[in-house]
């Protein structure tokens, strides 16, 4: 008699609406067993030309990095610049739980998908952001890297040797620190959300 193991994030369902500064958290989730569905533009996300390639044969289906960030994740093609592209994401946003997006602040609410649009549709949905400085502040409009998120929260100052010149770290290191806080932030406002709705229940 075989057992079905439940993992443990298997009740949710997350949209995932990141490029490389927020691919690692909806893959976090997916890894826990979370339905996670990717929505890339007609164009593609700019992952698929980033390297290395599978084979060293460039190509937007064979980049290695774009597989990595993108494992446990169902994929759809949507243009959410257009009504019908909006319309269907609309859809999917009735189902799901999570929301996980890393545009620049502001292009949701430019494209009526912000969050006070989308809880109009389900009041329950946590909406997760994740930008290079935020959602407001002198910074908001600047533009990063993963460089530079590494020396501007200290992580270059630390990283190599006393006498000799700062070392950026290997990887994404700021990009991932980034991931991993907003899966926590992100569970932590799940739970709040479910036992609100469990105490309005109990009224």
């Amino acid at each position: 008699m075989s057992e079905t193991i439940q993992s443990a994030l298997s009740d949710l369902c997350v949209l995932d609406l990141t490029d490389l500064k927020g691919a690692l958290c909806a893959k976090l989730m997916g890894d826990m067993g979370a339905d996670v569905i990717k929505i890339e533009s007609p164009n593609g996300d700019a992952m698929r030309s980033v390297g290395p390639f599978l084979h060293h044969v460039p190509h937007h289906d064979r980049s290695l990095l774009f597989w990595f960030y993108n494992t446990s994740k169902r994929g759809v093609t949507l243009d959410l610049h257009h009504a019908a592209g909006q319309s269907v994401f609309k859809q999917l946003v009735t189902k799901a739980d999570v929301v996980v997006e890393s545009f620049a602040p502001g292009t949701l609410t430019r494209l009526g998908l912000g969050y006070e649009e989308l809880k109009q549709i389900n009041p329950r949905l946590v909406l997760t952001s994740i930008t290079s400085f935020g959602q407001n502040g002198p910074y908001k409009d600047y533009k990063s890297s993963d460089t530079v998120a590494e020396g501007l929260g200290g992580m270059i100052y630390v990283n190599g040797a006393s006498d000799e010149p700062p070392l950026r770290g290997l990887g994404l290191q700021a990009y991932h620190s980034a991931s991993f806080f907003a899966v926590i932030g992100t569970m932590s406002a799940l739970s709040f959300s479910r036992a609100a709705v469990s105490r309005s229940v109990a009224r």
